[in-house]
């Protein structure tokens, strides 16, 4: 009974199988047949990519001996790496023609800037592929930070804000006088200022 039962069992897993195959089979018949009779998506590719080649042979892209954009993006960042440079930095409400205020700051940067790569790639095994996570920030956390931008301005205050804003290598005329922020001009100011100088342990001003 024992071995009626093992060949019944293994003739009905072949039946099984062999179906299975012929089910895959016509589903695979049945869609190579609707993509052969699918002749306008075709047609209409075949069109496109004669008329890109037509186009392509009249109007070719033009070969620039120099380009505008290359040249602003490497002034611009010399002008950021510099450390001799302020800007100014006129931050908006939203609507408000006129800024709340400006800043002197030495560079703008992100919030969500690491100094280290903000993904990892992991094998689950040696001969599997990778695949990325999300890396911790420096101080161990995970996320961002949002869309906020931060700076220093040349006491060294840290300066950190989400709000529009221009930023210009000369100051800016606007309809009223507009006041700069960030002004170190108290003893209490003074001294958490030093604070955060011992907590940055800020580096020479001067190039060496």
């Amino acid at each position: 009974m024992k071995n009626k039962r093992r060949i019944l069992t293994i003739i009905a897993i072949v039946v099984l199988a062999f179906a299975g195959f012929g089910f895959d089979e016509d589903c695979d018949n049945g869609n190579s047949e609707k993509m052969a009779q699918n002749h306008t998506a075709i047609d209409e590719q075949a069109e496109t990519e004669k008329n890109q080649a037509h186009l392509f042979q009249v109007q070719p892209p033009p070969k620039l001996e120099w380009s505008l954009e290359r040249d602003n993006l490497i002034k611009r960042f010399k002008l950021q790496n510099d450390r001799a440079v302020n800007f100014y930095m006129y931050v908006f409400i939203e609507g408000v023609a006129q800024p709340v205020g400006y800043y002197q700051i030495n560079k703008v940067s992100s919030v969500d800037s690491q100094l280290t790569n903000t993904e990892q790639v992991v094998k689950a095994c040696r001969s599997c592929n990778g695949y990325t996570i999300p890396s911790p920030a420096e101080d161990g956390s995970y996320g961002t930070n949002g869309n906020g931008v931060f700076g220093f301005t040349p006491e060294d205050v840290y300066i950190e804000h989400n709000l529009h804003y221009i930023v210009s290598t000369i100051p800016l005329t606007f309809a009223q006088p507009v006041v700069r922020l960030a002004v170190v001009n108290t003893d209490e100011a003074k001294q958490m200022l030093e604070a955060s100088k011992k907590a940055m342990q800020v580096a020479p001003t001067t190039p060496k």
